[in-house]
């Protein structure tokens, strides 16, 4: 029988801080109109507040709530033409002038990608003098990038709160892509503000985002062949609710016949868990079915209830806990599924 470790999540100070204590914060944001003037909009956005974590708070919610992700760009595989200008004496001026105009034409469109989202919420807190960075990294967006490398992909904030670093993702914090199964084509976006990435310590953070190199990436313990091996959490469902899991790794090598504990505390309730995996998947509960000219509608699908499986499990106040045996030599991974929704993916490595 094969025993995993638990990984426990950071006990590093929190900001004070609930959802509720930020709704009159948010409600002021959504208040404040652009008048073509950056610099005033920093001004308006904090004007009522005198500390730095309702300042963040203000301008996050705006960006989330007046930014859209430019998802034409991506399709039509543009880049961000950031000056190359090292050689000259001036670069820092022509930086500075060229990100002038790259912010006020976000401001004016309305739109950008993760670049611009990070630069954006980074002009604004230090016309606030709020220390912020940019952090270019990977973020885990796929449940088969699990132990697998990965390329820098995208791009996020740290803020310094009484002298401890806070992570956010407005971009992912702003909404989502509809993206092509088949062809990986960005469909539309849809604006779906996610609390889960305002301010996270980086225990929180790492499950999802690991810093590409410097300063962030040297002040912590996780490596980044550890994050690259980490379990993938299909939704902010499940990273909202989750504390800590066992395995803790995301790919788990086991032999033939092996016993594999699976341990987490969990804070919502869970009624039934399921695993799919490639060897064997629950047939989904729901069919699409004709409803009048070019109308379809999902109904429940009585021949999958039937077929559906379950994992018998412990429950001890909010930690589950149960068993799967490895019966078969070509298992590739396992998803754990909670209540019929997809919520954990491991890798698993069969030898001999």
């Amino acid at each position: 029988m094969i025993f995993f470790g638990s990984l426990g999540l950071s006990t590093t100070a929190q900001v004070k801080q609930d959802t509720g204590s930020f709704s009159d914060v948010d409600s002021f944001a959504l208040s404040v109109k652009y008048k073509n003037d950056y610099i005033l909009l920093s001004k308006e956005l904090t004007a009522p507040y005198y500390d730095d974590t309702r300042k963040l708070r203000s301008i996050f919610k705006w960006i989330t709530a007046n930014i859209e992700y430019d998802y034409r760009f991506i399709n039509n595989g543009k880049e961000i033409n950031e000056p190359e200008c090292s050689d000259k004496i001036d670069c820092s001026l022509i930086q500075q002038d060229w990100e002038n105009r790259y912010i006020k034409r976000i401001l004016k469109t309305r739109k950008a990608v993760a670049d611009g989202y990070c630069r954006l919420f980074k002009k604004l807190c230090e016309l606030n003098n709020i220390q912020c960075e940019m952090i270019s990294g990977y973020a885990r967006t796929k449940a088969y990038q699990v132990g697998n490398p990965m390329s820098v992909n995208h791009c996020w904030n740290a803020v310094m709160i009484d002298t401890n670093w806070y992570y956010t993702d407005v971009t992912w914090a702003a909404g989502f892509c509809v993206e092509d199964e088949e062809t990986g084509r960005l469909l539309r976006y849809v604006k779906d503000f996610k609390e889960y990435y305002w301010l996270k310590p980086f225990a929180e953070f790492s499950r999802n985002h690991y810093p590409k190199k410097g300063f962030f990436t040297e002040t912590t313990s996780l490596s980044k062949e550890q994050f690259f091996n980490k379990p993938f959490y299909y939704s902010v469902e499940v990273l909202e609710n989750i504390k800590e899991n066992t395995p803790a790794t995301g790919v788990i090598k086991v032999k033939k016949s092996d016993t594999i504990f699976f341990s987490f505390e969990y804070k919502k309730e869970i009624r039934q868990i399921q695993i799919n995996s490639n060897v064997y998947r629950n047939p989904s509960l729901w069919m699409t079915v004709p409803a009048g000219r070019r109308k379809t509608k999902l109904v429940r699908d009585s021949w999958a209830e039937k077929k559906q499986q379950f994992i018998p499990f412990e429950k001890h106040d909010n930690c589950y806990s149960f068993y799967y045996i490895v019966k078969d030599m070509s298992l590739y991974y396992l998803e754990l599924a909670f209540d019929f929704k997809p919520s954990i993916r491991y890798r698993v490595r069969v030898e001999n």
